[in-house]
């Protein structure tokens, strides 16, 4: 039933098969020599596929540490591939070392990438590793400028005749009405119009021999020339043809149809102007989905996928430079203002490669992902995944002339074009300058490895040129040779030795240097900062957030344990306590974290431990056979009645009866309770309308010590029922989550005791009502709770969650004692209840799958999240609404309701990363900052609150949806 609206998809990098094994090719980069390294090994914790790039960390000839990515086919997936691992290094253990990039080729496109480094806190080398390319390394031809054209009327001019001119304008306005009508653009090469629907080119109108030819590219090529005479059976066949291809379900709701629609919403609304759809021309299928103009004129390239990988980030990111020199042709006519400087990244995607983030944070181009959340006819609703503004440029080279003929300073901003030295430079001032900036490089980053604790401390040598080996070496000469300057800008933004010295001077530093500032600048105070002060923080804020939690339920597992304790602590214990304790070491301090966090917070209710044979808790199979045993190690210890709590308690240490109501909920409350008091006289089932039948029948034969349990019911009739459930008071205890009258509320309490009705004030489920009294815990118990409440697991519900759902319901129709019925889920054993739920027929779907699918629901978008709002109507279950809402628009937050009902449940789909959403902190905050607010019982760790009148001033509503939203930070701590 849950498979209907999962959203799996199919298909995209599952079908490549390309590995790059890094235990294969790393020991031949050693071996041919082309990386110099004292050690070094594969790196599989690097979040970089194996189809992407081999990754390898170790160190240096000198000790350094060293990071190498190598592919075989991509120099520029090679080249994202270690500045991802690279940057995660630097998150993980601060990596300052070096990083190579190894490729058989460095084509044109891998080259310009360089250009868009930023400063980064390690040192890059891109290296031509020609040899390892196989028997012949193919030199890709540089294609030459295109000739662009701005319209069709500078086209048509250069044709002969004026009847040729005009047949090519009325053929040019037909390709504008068929992008008109479908969609699509058409864009001017170099001697042709090309019409491009859904990123794909369909159709072009080139200029061949003096006339006019029209190619069609849908289902194989097909060429037509064209005069006036013939132009209509012409566009006719391509429109034909055009329909075709639009109406293929596959192409309508795979990649290219999610590329169509997005680039249409984005056309008609206002995030972007003068927007250009599929802007290079010359490509079968486009890389760049859209350019536009942002709010302050700066060009914004979008890129719309299914699945964004790496290889297609690579692809995206080489087409940067070609829409680069496109831009000023594209906004010719675009109004003010207009910033044509770095362009900003968009990327689309319903599914994004691991780590790509990574890659991009060290280019210097803004950038933002985002998620495709759902796609609903025409529209496509997108949630920001990630953004960031880039690196910082590297700093601009300040090198001394030589001989009146050296470079000048440039500005950071300029690309690779302006690095370039000029063909006039000698040869000589050229090695100069390589050899000046490799032992500059080599004195930086040995005062960077003293700062690290003096590893390395004058021990980098100056590497010369490689010499006597081969092919290979003479082809990475010739590589970086035919680069230039360009490679030499990639050690570690490197600077010379006059422009550091004038801009320390121009900060104000004086005289020194920069590595004689850093140590200066070192703080005492930093250095005497040990990790007991940051543990004893978390620590203090872990206890603070454990006594609030504890006040309101039960279990609920506190940020932190074991840290400095509450404030009212007496002075002689925290003194006894450090004599205790002499030395605490790092180690020591992590393990006590580790553990806070795996650990749960202890009931209150739970004694002392005061010695004695430690035993292992007893789960589901074990209990029967453990009873008395398990009774006396989980069960309170005796003592005196404080509370109402532990008076309920009390009375279901015996044997005990349960009067329930015919709705599955109750049904599954009444499950649990039997489930802890273990000892039953009976458990029978009726509908309201035969609650006194229990009272004039069935209760009149217990014992008179039998303690009675009511779930489900409301007082009603009022009278009878006070009147008859006086004779109980004392062991008579009534659960029931409808909202009473205030006087039959009061009543009740009077006749009973105001600490024997619990309930009455309203809620969706009686669920936390009961377990708020339950003192057993058990893994079934758990796992029928998740049941009840939408949180069950996919695994569970097929093997015997969906029958036991459907039984409910039957169960719930019946009238008696019903012990017999409830057996399999009393002795709880999953294993019994697979083979049963194996045997029986598959029951249908419950009803709240198809009235999900009925209807529409409000979403909420907000950060990463996707909230679906709903109203459920009374006879339908809230929590499993809600559930198959969630599923259905693929959201991981839902705010639902009963209509007519003012208690709301927050709730959301279990993560499976390290840190759950805490929704219980969320409807914390909405009680402690609203006066309207109430917070309801959360036993069952169900995020769930009140709106009072909120039938009266609906715009509570959107309050509460604000709060929700801009509360972020406490659902995602």
């Amino acid at each position: 039933m849950m498979r209907r609206f999962s959203r799996r998809r199919r298909g995209g990098s599952e079908g490549r098969g390309r590995t790059i094994e890094a235990g294969e090719w790393l020991p031949k980069l050693l071996e041919h020599g082309v990386i110099e390294a004292a050690r070094l090994e594969p790196w599989a914790e690097s979040g970089v596929p194996d189809s992407v790039a081999a990754i390898g960390r170790g160190e240096g000839p000198d000790g350094s540490a060293l990071i190498v990515a190598f592919s075989p086919g991509s120099a520029t997936e090679a080249l994202l591939g270690g500045l991802a691992a690279a940057q995660r290094a630097v998150e993980t253990d601060s990596f300052a070392g070096e990083v190579k990039i190894v490729a058989p080729q460095w084509p044109s496109g891998a080259r310009r990438l360089l250009g868009l480094l930023g400063r980064l806190p390690y040192g890059l080398e891109p290296v031509v590793a020609a040899g390892l390319g196989g028997d012949r390394v193919i030199v890709d031809v540089e294609p030459a400028a295109p000739l662009l054209t701005l319209n069709a009327a500078q086209l048509a001019a250069r044709l002969a005749t004026p009847e040729l001119r005009v047949a090519f304008g009325r053929a040019a306005q037909a390709l504008e009405g068929l992008a008109a009508k479908h969609g699509g653009c058409v864009r001017a090469g170099a001697d042709r119009l090309e019409l491009v629907v859904l990123a794909r080119r369909v159709a072009e109108l080139r200029l061949e021999n003096e006339g006019i030819v029209l190619e069609t590219q849908i289902g194989g090529r097909t060429t037509t020339p064209l005069s006036g005479a013939d132009l209509a059976g012409a566009f006719d066949g391509l429109e034909g043809q055009l329909r075709r291809r639009l109406n293929d379900r596959k192409v309508r709701e795979g990649e290219e149809g999610l590329r169509g629609r997005l680039v249409a919403e984005l056309a008609t609304g206002h995030e972007l102007r003068s927007l250009r759809p599929w802007p290079l021309p010359g490509s079968e299928l486009d890389e760049i989905d859209a350019v536009g103009l942002g709010a302050e004129g700066e060009p914004v390239v979008v890129a719309v996928r299914e699945e964004l990988d790496w290889a297609a980030l690579a692809n995206v990111l080489e087409a940067l430079a070609p829409v680069e020199a496109l831009l000023p042709v594209l906004f010719a006519e675009a109004a003010p203002p207009l910033r044509l400087g770095r362009q900003r990244l968009l990327l689309v995607s319903a599914r994004f490669a691991e780590g790509l983030e990574r890659a991009l944070s060290a280019l210097v181009l803004p950038f933002e992902l985002r998620d495709v959340a759902s796609t609903s006819g025409a529209r496509v609703d997108l949630v920001s995944r990630a953004a960031g503004e880039g690196a910082q440029p590297r700093p601009g080279r300040r090198g001394r002339r030589r001989g009146g003929r050296g470079r000048s300073g440039f500005d950071e901003g300029r690309g690779d074009a302006d690095e370039r030295p000029s063909s006039r430079e000698p040869a000589e001032d050229d090695a100069d300058d390589r050899g000046d900036a490799e032992e500059l490089a080599a004195e930086e980053r040995g005062s960077e490895a003293d700062e690290n604790g003096g590893r390395g401390r004058r021990g980098r040598r100056r590497r010369g040129r490689r010499g006597g080996r081969g092919a290979e070496s003479e082809g990475a000469d010739l590589e970086r040779e035919a680069s230039g300057r360009e490679s030499r800008e990639l050690r570690e933004g490197r600077e010379s030795r006059e422009g550091r010295d004038a801009r320390d001077a121009e900060d104000g530093g004086g005289e020194g240097g920069r590595r004689r500032r850093r140590f200066e600048e070192v703080s005492l105070m930093d250095l005497d900062d040990g990790p007991g002060d940051d543990e004893g923080e978390r620590a203090q804020e872990g206890e603070s957030r454990g006594r609030r939690g504890r006040s309101r339920r039960r279990g609920r597992r506190s940020g932190r344990r074991g840290g400095a304790g509450d404030e009212g602590e007496a002075t002689a214990e925290a003194a006894s306590e450090e004599e205790s304790a002499e030395v605490v070491t790092e180690e020591d301090l992590v393990d006590a974290d580790d553990l806070s966090e795996i650990l749960a917070r202890l009931p209150d209710d739970v004694p002392e431990f005061e010695g004695g044979e430690a035993r292992a808790p007893a789960y589901d199979d074990e209990e029967e056979d453990e009873e008395e045993r398990g009774r006396g190690g989980r069960g309170p210890a005796p003592r005196a009645v404080e509370d109402p709590i532990d008076e309920v308690r009390a009375a279901m240490r015996r044997r005990s009866a349960v009067l329930v109501h015919a709705d599955p909920d109750s049904l599954f409350a009444a499950i649990l309770l039997a489930r802890d008091i273990r000892q039953l006289e009976g458990l029978w089932i009726y509908p309201q309308s035969e609650l006194m039948t229990f009272f004039r029948s069935i209760a009149t034969d217990l014992r008179d010590d039998t303690p009675i349990f009511v779930i489900g019911f409301t007082p009603s009739p009022a009278r009878d029922v006070v009147q008859a459930s006086s004779l109980y008071r004392g062991r008579l205890h009534w659960f029931d989550r409808h909202a009473w009258p205030p006087e039959d509320l009061m009543a009740l309490r009077g006749s009973l005791g105001a600490d024997a009705v619990m309930g009455g004030d309203g809620l969706d489920s009686t669920l936390p009502l009961v377990l708020e009294t339950c003192s057993r815990r058990s893994r079934f118990s758990d796992k029928l709770v998740d049941l009840a409440t939408g949180r069950f697991t996919q695994h569970d519900f097929e093997r015997w969650g969906r029958l036991w759902r459907a039984r409910a319901e039957e169960i719930s129709r019946k009238t008696g004692d019903i012990r017999s019925d409830l057996a399999p889920l009393l002795a709880g054993r999953p294993s019994d209840l697979a083979k049963e739920a194996a045997a029986r027929e598959l029951p249908p779907p419950p009803p709240e799958v198809a009235w999900i699918a009925e209807r529409d629901f409000r979403l909420v978008y907000f950060g990463s999240h996707v909230m679906v709002v709903l109203e459920v109507d009374a006879s339908l279950d809230v929590h499993l609404a809600a559930r198959i809402a969630r599923e259905r628009y693929d959201a991981t937050l839902s705010l639902a309701r009963r209509v007519d009902d003012e208690t709301f449940v927050f709730a959301g789909d279990e993560g499976t990363g390290k840190r759950a959403l805490d929704y219980l902190a969320v409807s914390e905050h909405l009680a402690e900052k609203l006066e309207w607010v109430e917070a309801r019982p959360d036993a069952d760790h169900v995020a769930r609150f009140r709106v009072r009148d909120l039938a009266r001033h609906p715009e509570r509503m959107e309050e509460i949806l604000a709060e929700i939203a801009m509360g972020r930070s406490l659902l995602e701590r």
